[in-house]
């Protein structure tokens, strides 16, 4: 089941492939964040943008690629899952930051959707876990949540 407030930022700097991911993952009942680049990336994320799967091409014409992007987010955002593409680019030894996974271009749509759960519901587990198994300081019992809304 993939939890209602999984974050995609989705990082592509050809408009349409972007559309067309960007569609299909909303479709999936992903909320989607776009970029065009690495560099709107970084901003994005340095903005309080809380990211669950950075799904980030490879080649980019500006800006560090998507391995570069990967291992900084990686760097300051460790529990992001991150998944890279490429159609152009197969990765070299180092290329992948630890927990990253690689899809090959073109990809099936299936596929595609497919990683993007796999990695939220993986982001969502590790969560979970590290929520129940923290022990509750004296500052939590300030803590008044908000409730839900529709």
């Amino acid at each position: 089941m993939l939890p209602a407030h999984s974050t995609v930022l989705l990082v592509e700097d050809e408009p349409l492939i972007r559309l067309f991911l960007s569609e299909l993952l909303e479709e999936a009942g992903f909320r989607v964040v776009e970029a065009a680049n690495g560099a709107e990336a970084l901003v994005l994320m340095e903005a309080g943008l809380k990211v669950d799967v950075l799904l980030t091409d490879v080649d980019m014409p500006t800006g560090c690629n998507g391995f570069e992007l990967a291992h900084r987010v990686h760097e300051l955002w460790p529990g992001t899952e991150l998944l890279i593409m490429s159609g152009r680019r197969w990765p070299s030894e180092g290329d992948l930051p630890p927990g990253a996974a690689f899809l090959a271009k073109p990809c099936p749509n299936e596929v595609i959707v497919s990683h993007v759960v796999s990695a939220a519901e993986r982001k969502n587990r590790l969560f979970y876990v590290a929520e129940t198994t923290r022990q509750p300081t004296e500052r939590d019992s300030n803590i008044l949540p908000f409730p839900k809304t529709a």
